[in-house]
């Protein structure tokens, strides 16, 4: 399941509650234009990895089991992106 045109305030802070809540950061792009013009960071706990991707023009997404992606969706009060 996928969460497109998340705003970037809303973004930084699910980042942020998930690794409070003891997801690791398991990868994160480090190119010259890293969290600038593009970023990504895949976060893991108890095997499951979220994928998150932001750039300047369409913001943030996230993508993960449906489950997880779920609770982002009901605590944030974002919609469903539509395959």
């Amino acid at each position: 399941m996928k969460i497109s045109d998340i705003p970037t305030e809303t973004f930084n802070q699910i980042i942020k509650d998930l690794r409070s809540q003891g997801w690791r950061k398991i990868e994160e792009y480090d190119g010259f234009d890293a969290w600038i013009d593009y970023g990504k960071m895949v976060l893991r706990k108890n095997g499951e990895e979220l994928v998150f991707e932001w750039d300047n023009w369409e913001e943030g997404t996230v993508e993960g089991a449906d489950s997880t992606i779920g609770e982002i969706l009901t605590v944030y009060e974002l919609k469903e992106t539509k395959p």
